[in-house]
């Protein structure tokens, strides 16, 4: 299916094409109602995720979903960073991550009100659970000790949320063994994820993330599953809008910047709900290709003794290892996902 026509099927019919999601009926009034056009008549309750200045730009579900969410990246960080001051302020600024991600729902208006009847409605407060369990983990010392906790559990409960109607249906034993699998592989992730970006500091931390977004979003392309494929790119610019402020301080002042749990569970756990949405849902997926990209954490394993150096020079041969690295990877993995698809 070419990449427009999948584009306008997705928003047009709030489905997906491809995600397996079902087309549901209009909603009653909610947070997206803002976004509907408004006309000279009332407004349409048919007419979600429309803007309300109805331009073509602002009607394209690329700018939507990609360009808003990494202008919107770029500007908040920044603002976050200046504000926060030195102490709260690079820790804070990770917060413009799910900002984008969570821009990219309002704008598409696919925000539902609660309970959400569909993946991508649980999928928008699965996120937000995520980002506030990352911001007082952040915060908080307190919280500290239940951060190892939080790790096993998120996976699990998101899992289980998005894979609920087809376990009342009753799975099968491959089902059982995928579903494990995928909690364990979510588990690796968000543990790996954590440290490695905890010693190799916050650029390096977003280059990953944002190579593993762009990953997930490829696989899911390649599968017709559009609409996650997008969410999943929303991810990774709204990476790159903060690895890019990461960039520019580590030049100006030589700080690497720390990578705490707020990212982890905001950026990781937005990736990782994304991720296994598309298990769920989408039956051509390449699951060898999303385990590939479980591995991108490991990249930085053989170079250990160059995390331990806190240097302008160290910070820029590790961002560009991981750019090689973990680019490399997400590319075997699409390829792996294109291979799967027209063998």
């Amino acid at each position: 299916m070419p990449l427009a026509a999948g584009l306008n099927i997705f928003f047009r019919n709030r489905s997906g094409a491809g995600a397996g999601l079902k087309q549901r009926p209009p909603p009653a009034p909610c947070l997206s109602a803002r976004f509907r056009r408004r006309g000279p008549g009332p407004a349409a309750p048919h007419d979600l995720g429309r803007p309300v200045i109805d331009t073509p730009i602002l009607n394209d579900p690329v700018f939507r979903t990609v360009v808003a969410p990494f202008a919107v990246s770029l500007v908040l960080a920044g603002l976050l960073r200046l504000s926060g001051g030195p102490k709260s302020g690079p820790a804070m600024m990770s917060l413009s991550i799910v900002a984008g991600v969570i821009v990219a729902f309002l704008l598409t208006g696919l925000a539902e009100p609660f309970p959400p009847k569909t993946g991508l409605g649980k999928a928008f407060y699965l996120i937000v659970a995520a980002a506030l369990l990352g911001l007082v983990f952040e915060v908080s010392y307190l919280a500290k000790p239940a951060e190892e906790p939080a790790l096993l559990g998120f996976p699990l409960v998101a899992l289980i949320w998005l894979a609920w109607p087809k376990l009342m249906v009753g799975p099968g034993v491959g089902d059982v063994v995928v579903l494990s699998v995928a909690w364990i592989a979510g588990i690796v992730w968000l543990a790996r994820f954590r440290a490695m970006a905890a010693k190799a500091g916050a650029l390096p931390g977003g280059l990953l993330l944002c190579l593993a977004g762009g990953g997930v979003a490829g696989t899911a392309l390649i599968a017709d599953a559009v609409g996650l494929g997008l969410f999943a790119a929303s991810v990774a610019v709204s990476a790159l809008g903060f690895a890019l402020w990461r960039l520019a301080a580590l030049m100006l002042m030589g700080s690497p910047g720390s990578f705490g749990p707020l990212p982890v569970f905001s950026g990781g756990g937005a990736l990782l709900v994304f991720v296994y949405l598309m298990i769920v849902q989408v039956p051509r997926i390449s699951l060898w290709a999303l385990l590939v990209l479980v591995l991108l954490p490991f990249v930085l394993l053989p170079f250990k003794r160059l995390l331990l150096f806190d240097t302008t020079a160290s910070g820029l041969i590790t961002a560009v290892l991981v750019s090689v690295l973990g680019g490399s990877l997400a590319a075997a993995a699409v390829g792996i996902a294109f291979l799967s698809v027209t063998s």
